[in-house]
């Protein structure tokens, strides 16, 4: 455990020396990563699938805020979209509107939990995001995971349903519309997931700010098995066939990954918890206090040898020396001299 803390304590001094580089460059590999996935899922239009178009895209990213990485992928779903159907691409239009205004009303600094939910939905381990975002987060978190979670399921839908989209002019203009407009909204799973997810991302942030011993690991495994039970009900109700060992094991990988969280954010030691109680003129205080786990990094220290030192203190020797020489030949010099 020692061995894991000053791991800890080295990665954080090194984030701090070197945050200015680190973060750009965390940036652009979110920015990268975020449109590749959506090239690979659509790809509809050609020219936005030219790599250098999405290096420079990601590398612009890198320099701007989170929030521009939302709007520039955004707009690169859009242009696939509008490539591939335009009825489609209007009502996916219409649909991020109304997440951006929901988003940016409230939890407009979550925007890496909107990116990163599709891709740990793509890793398989999307549970891990409402988890997450219930321990770092607060309850309107869920808004950000939600709107995570129908990126996830408009790309899935559109390239599972590609063929038939690009097939829509032989039927009318509003029934393309009423087509589009059912078939994202109606999506069954979608809707079950939205609920476990909000649900979760809640009930994990009252949970961990209990002040009970463990409140982590508690609100972890509450949290955990209350998406599960709430994605089976779901499957019962609704009959839409979710996976229930691809679920429980996702779960489970989503939870280790959360305990690797917990401690590079909320590592304390239960065991010197101390109560404190003092008061004002006003309010008596009681106050638990649990301290942190820490452990200072042991420092290396490199002992310098300096050359030029060695060498002025040679070349001081070899003078003293030669001094003395010429001392002893003139003291002899004089001696020959009194003798005569």
């Amino acid at each position: 455990m020692t061995n894991l803390l000053v791991m800890k304590e080295h990665l954080k001094n090194f984030y701090g020396k070197y945050e200015i580089y680190i973060t750009p460059v965390m940036k652009f590999l979110l920015a990268l990563v975020s449109l590749i996935t959506i090239t690979k899922n659509l790809g509809f239009m050609y020219r936005l699938t030219n790599p250098a178009i999405l290096l420079i895209t990601a590398l612009l990213c890198s320099f701007l805020p989170v929030n521009i990485i939302l709007l520039f992928s955004a707009g690169f779903i859009i242009l696939h979209l509008y490539a591939l159907s335009l009825e489609c691409a209007v009502v996916v239009l219409a649909l991020f509107l109304l997440m951006f205004l929901l988003y940016f009303r409230f939890s407009p600094r979550d925007a890496v939990a909107v990116l990163l939910t599709p891709l740990c939905f793509a890793c398989h381990v999307p549970y891990a995001m409402p988890l997450a975002m219930g321990f770092v987060g607060t309850p309107l978190s869920a808004v950000s995971v939600g709107c995570g979670v129908i990126v996830f399921y408009v790309l899935d839908y559109v390239k599972l349903n590609s063929k038939a989209l690009g097939n829509l002019e032989t039927e009318s203009r509003i029934q393309r519309f009423q087509y589009v407009i059912d078939s994202i909204m109606g999506n069954k799973t979608m809707i079950v997931m939205l609920a476990a997810f909000a649900v979760t991302v809640i009930l994990v942030y009252l949970v961990r700010r209990l002040s009970v011993n463990y409140a982590w690991k508690i609100a972890m495994v509450v949290g955990a098995i209350t998406n599960v039970m709430i994605i089976l009900i779901g499957d019962l109700m609704m009959d839409i066939n979710i996976s229930i060992v691809k679920t429980i094991i996702g779960t489970v990988l989503s939870v280790l990954l959360i305990i690797v969280l917990e401690f590079f954010v909320f590592s304390v030691d239960y065991s010197r918890t101390e109560y404190v109680q003092f008061e004002d003129d006003e309010y008596y205080y009681y106050v638990k206090a649990v301290p942190k786990m820490m452990v200072s990094a042991p420092e290396k220290k490199v002992k310098k040898i300096n050359s030029q030192k060695k060498l002025s203190s040679a070349s001081s020797y070899h003078g003293t020396h030669a001094d003395t020489r010429a001392r002893t030949s003139a003291r002899k010099l004089d001696d020959d001299f009194d003798v005569r």
